[in-house]
């Protein structure tokens, strides 16, 4: 089995701290699961007795971008069977990077990342599909497909977000209060 491949082409984590987080991933029951590079994950709360890992789970369509982060694990295996990036799973239980998407930032994944394979054209929205995999969209969604790359052996969808942040409330003062 083939699993997705993840290039952080231009994410905020690479260069700024601040979006950049490590998750453990957990279904609905609350127990740690595998999963998949490149798949979008909803942040939780920090879990007990920790300052830096946070509890996530696998997101949805219905969960807003800004409470969501991008996982990307170092693709480290100890199994010496394993020679190839779509080999690599991150494990339950173990904490794993996740960038938090913003506005213009550029990421690239293989189709393994997207529902049954199902990939975008360039120019095609993406949105959340199942098992916080990217689904091709007919119009809004999380990003946009803005070119596909042969690299090396992998063919890279490369999705660029769309507006990822938090409107401002309305009829405030801007908060010059």
């Amino acid at each position: 089995m083939a699993y997705t491949v993840i290039r952080t082409d231009l994410l905020s984590g690479t260069k700024q701290p601040a979006d950049l987080l490590s998750v453990r991933v957990y279904d609905a029951e609350g127990n740690m699961i595998d999963a998949e590079n490149g798949v979008i994950v909803k942040i939780g709360a920090l879990e007990d007795g920790e300052r830096e890992v946070y509890k996530a789970t696998l997101a949805t369509a219905n969960d807003p971008l800004y409470e969501c982060a991008i996982l990307a694990g170092v693709e480290l295996m100890y199994d010496e069977r394993k020679k190839s990036l779509d080999e690599y799973i991150n494990e339950a239980g173990k904490a794993v990077r996740a960038y938090i998407p913003r506005t213009r930032n550029m990421w690239s994944i293989t189709k393994e990342g997207f529902v049954n394979e199902e990939v975008p054209e360039v120019g095609g929205a993406v949105a959340i599909g199942e098992g916080g995999k990217l689904v091709a969209a007919e119009s809004d969604g999380i990003g946009t497909c803005i070119a596909i790359e042969q690299a090396g052996k992998y063919v890279m969808y490369v999705i660029r977000n769309m507006n990822t942040e938090v409107a401002p409330a309305s009829g405030g003062d801007g908060g010059n209060g």
